[in-house]
């Protein structure tokens, strides 16, 4: 790559992309399993906890959206809260944010195995399942590397494949409940807390498009409108499906794989094996979305000088950041291979949520440059805190239902994020020499 030229990331993601890519983004494994996971806690008022998960994304979704609109460059969360409370906060946040896209990455691509694996007798086993983790990982790698073009098509194929069967099996099954498996229960309040907790990891996503903003074709308009959309839209979907779900099975606790059996009843073994493929597609559609994020928030770091600039540095010819792509996809594949599903995935809420709070926190403030560039009267500014103020409340609650496994890894993220700051600091000035 020539040291003349500049290399500068594609702009090609209008609103109908960017919407496609937070669907994809969100609606990955969490809604094929934790239907099953929610009734085992609270039973039918798991409907309940859904409309609370879905206040609570909203509340995210619209401080998230205000942050958004005020810069047009890459970095997302890790950009909003560096300007608003300085570098070592928003390395934390850029660093918790790489982590929580790592393992996502891992359990989806994990989860897509072990869906295979209920097709494909061969690929449950050992060596099968680590080919299948290995092929599915270099296909969706290749794709990001390649160009923002060829993964925004492929989001757009990934979205219509697993929304379109979601969407046909919410409206069918309306016709087949049982409306006594429907009946509210009394629940504990940390039991519903808890419920409420899982759910937010299969809403999580969206925030990952306010990372591209310098491959959006107007960020400060449509990213806004992509986030809201996005979890409005997941809503008016996991919202019936689950419905569905609770009344259609009478044991939906007990169930493996909730939507396969949905689908089994509606159109017999061919629908259980249809969603059970439809399920492992979504992952990998997910999974590319998770590296997506990942790889443009490291490139956002590197051109920081928070990360070396090698690492971060655009491919001349695909305009994307390859050694980012190559780290990501294959510590991703290795944590695949080497951790269960559930392992990955709490890690992955768990510093998620920590970010979704410092995001909040971030949208409290007002940063001096947006104050001097036409910002709006104190009444106003005091009601745009309102909702980020009560959702930051809402996701310390939800951080007391973390198990104290999940606590000590959110905490092992942090104190390594520690050590990696420190140590690029003591770097930086050498990187900066060489590149200045």
């Amino acid at each position: 790559m020539s040291g003349s030229v500049a290399v500068t990331p594609l702009r090609h993601l209008g609103r109908l992309r960017l919407v496609a890519l937070g669907i994809n983004s969100v609606i990955g494994g969490g809604i094929f399993i934790l239907p099953a996971e929610v009734t085992g806690l609270i039973g039918s008022s798991a409907i309940f906890a859904y409309v609370v998960a879905g206040l609570v994304v909203i509340g995210v979704g619209l401080a998230l959206a205000s942050l958004s609109s005020r810069y047009e460059i890459s970095g997302g969360p890790y950009l909003y809260v560096h300007r608003v409370f300085g570098e070592f906060a928003g390395f934390q946040v850029g660093w918790l944010f790489c982590l929580a896209r790592i393992t996502a990455m891992a359990g989806l691509v994990n989860g897509f195995g072990r869906y295979l694996g209920a097709l494909l007798p061969w690929a449950a086993t050992p060596i099968g399942r680590a080919l299948v983790i290995i092929a599915c990982a270099a296909l969706i790698t290749t794709i990001n590397m390649i160009g923002i073009r060829q993964t925004s098509m492929a989001t757009n194929l990934f979205t219509v494949a697993k929304v379109v069967p979601l969407v046909v099996l919410a409206i069918v099954g309306l016709f087949f409940l049982r409306l006594e498996n429907l009946a509210p229960v009394p629940v504990e309040p940390m039991s519903f807390v808890r419920a409420v907790l899982l759910l937010i990891f299969a809403f999580s996503g969206f925030e990952i498009l306010t990372v591209p903003a310098e491959e959006s074709l107007q960020p400060r308009r449509d990213m806004p409108f992509a986030v809201i959309a996005t979890i409005l839209t997941v809503c008016a979907i996991y919202l019936p499906v689950h419905l569905v779900a609770a009344g259609m099975l009478d044991n939906l606790a007990l169930e493996q794989a909730p939507l396969a059996s949905v689908a089994g009843i509606l159109a017999g073994p061919a629908g259980r094996y249809a969603m059970t493929f439809i399920a492992a597609t979504s992952m990998a559609g997910c999974a590319l979305i998770s590296l997506v994020g990942g790889t443009r928030l490291m490139y956002s770091m590197s051109s920081a000088r928070q990360l070396p600039l090698w690492m971060g540095s655009l491919h001349a010819g695909w305009r994307t950041p390859v050694r980012a792509t190559m780290i990501i996809g294959v510590l991703g594949t290795t944590l695949a291979i080497a951790s269960a599903y559930s392992t990955l995935a709490a890690v992955s809420a768990g510093t998620r949520l920590l970010v979704y709070l410092a995001c909040c926190c971030a949208c409290l403030r007002r940063p001096a440059a947006a104050r001097e560039d036409g910002a709006p009267g104190e009444r106003h500014a005091l009601r745009g805190r309102i909702i980020p103020a009560l959702t930051s409340l809402a996701i310390v609650a939800l951080l007391c239902a973390l198990e104290r496994d999940e606590i000590i890894g959110g905490l092992s993220g942090v104190g390594i994020g520690t050590v990696l700051y420190f140590g690029m600091r003591r770097a930086v000035p050498a990187v900066g020499g060489k590149t200045s």
